[in-house]
């Protein structure tokens, strides 16, 4: 019995981990499509331990998007925040939230969020 039982923790530990894993390649590929965009990363913060919660900043210039994912309740928040003075803060202010079951469609969100609302057009 205590031999499937470790073995059992050892697989959730191999699924946590490549959980993490898949998480970092995926905000990597999205910020390569954002690099031609001439968007950079400011902020990221993975917990994988909270069901795979994270929040992403990026943005260009003096405007900057935040994007907060929820993994218990898959919630992807979107704030935005624009300063004339990268010494001083901008408050965030509150844009959107969007329901991705099983966190489904998460980071093709993100990307096309931060296209939109970041546009130079």
């Amino acid at each position: 019995m205590y031999a499937s039982m470790r073995r059992s923790q050892s697989d959730l530990e191999m699924t946590v981990d490549l959980a993490a894993i898949d998480h970092l390649e995926s905000v990597a590929r999205i910020l390569r499509e954002l690099g031609n965009e001439a968007i950079e990363l400011f902020e990221h913060h993975y917990h994988p331990q909270a069901f795979g919660s994270f929040e992403l900043v990026v943005g260009r210039g003096h405007e900057r998007l935040k994007f907060t994912w929820d993994g218990r309740d898959s919630i992807l928040s979107v704030s935005f925040a624009s300063s004339l003075n990268k010494n001083r803060p901008a408050p965030w202010i509150h844009d959107a939230d969007f329901s991705l079951p099983k966190g489904e469609g998460v980071y093709a969100e993100i990307a096309s969020q931060t296209v939109d609302m970041l546009s130079t057009t």
